[in-house]
């Protein structure tokens, strides 16, 4: 991880911002001849919960902060009454960097470090939901399957590891309660998944661009022992106002839906994802953008699902 980073420093003081105006240029380029994201003269972006499907050697890095809302994580029931109950948030942080090489204009090879967690903002909900944490990555290959003039389709295969660290009370006492034989506060539960993927990108123009992807995995649970299916899916669609307004904004908004643990962070069902993002065109060099995510997931703490909000920042530098 600490490699990447070295990779990221050194590649982000030797790039300079240089608008690239011209869209008849760039309209002539083919994917397979630009080192960047484009068909059809459009410039695609690229987001935290979706891997591009271009065949591309790069170095993207997404590092996000965000809360809940104001969680009630129930008492205990004495008779008609709850006594012990409270009001709090959770806060999330995130941290995801992959570096990508192609090797032929169909194939590259891609492995990620990924970093995140979830820990209450004040002690009552430290003491309700506890500190978890993932640490991991995957590795994989990406193969070009269909290119045209507007449409890209790549497949992906690839394997995925993370650790769960979880420092959970309530969970501790009621292991000590069940006569569990071995209770604990302190939970690190492995997780190794395998993977096949599509990826899909389409230019209307080059102003209109879509992409799309859809991942299924098997494997370990953060649940000791037990094995599960994951799926994922996403789609995106985006503007870029460069090629006509000559203005190097474009906007994205996109719609994710996952049961990986990488997003839920538990085994505790789907995510449901809203993004928007804002991201600067002018360069064929390097991406920079805001990525704006909302989406509910379940909580075991609560018995409910509550409503996450995260603000990213990405950057992309290509090779």
């Amino acid at each position: 991880m600490i490699y990447l980073f070295l990779i990221f420093t050194a590649c982000s003081g030797s790039v300079v911002a240089q608008a690239t105006d011209s869209s008849a240029a760039s309209s002539s380029i083919s994917s397979s001849d630009s080192k960047t994201q484009i068909l059809n003269g459009h410039r695609f972006p690229s987001t935290s919960y979706m891997r591009s499907a271009f065949v591309s050697t790069s170095v993207q890095a997404d590092i996000g902060f965000g809360a809940t809302s104001v969680l009630t994580i129930p008492g205990i029931s004495v008779g008609d009454y709850e006594i012990l109950a409270f009001t709090g948030q959770l806060i999330y942080v995130d941290l995801d960097v992959q570096y990508q090489q192609r090797f032929t204009p169909w194939l590259a090879l891609f492995f990620s470090a990924k970093m995140a967690g979830r820990v209450g903002a004040d002690m009552s909900t430290i003491m309700a939901d506890g500190v978890n944490t993932l640490v991991g990555g995957d590795i994989g290959w990406l193969v070009r399957i269909k290119e045209t003039e507007k449409f890209m389709l790549s497949g992906s295969v690839r394997l995925t590891n993370i650790r769960g660290n979880f420092i959970n009370v309530p969970e501790y006492f009621e292991e000590i309660i069940n006569n569990e034989p071995y209770p604990s506060v302190i939970k690190q539960v492995p997780a190794l998944t395998a993977g096949l993927g599509l990826r899909g990108a389409y230019a209307f123009n080059p102003t209109y661009g879509l992409q799309f992807n859809m991942d299924y995995m098997y494997g370990e649970t953060l649940a000791r022992e037990t094995t599960q299916s994951y799926f994922a899916g996403s789609i995106l669609g985006d503007i870029d106002f460069n090629p006509k307004q000559e203005v190097p904004i474009g906007l994205a908004l996109g719609y994710a839906l996952s049961t990986s643990p990488a997003l839920v962070m538990n085994d505790g069902g789907a995510a449901n994802l809203v993004l928007f993002k804002i991201y600067y065109t002018g360069s064929d060099d390097f991406e920079l953008g805001l990525q704006f995510n909302m989406y509910s997931t379940y909580l075991k703490s609560i018995d409910d699902n509550a409503f996450v909000k995260k603000v990213m920042i990405g950057f992309k530098f290509y090779f």
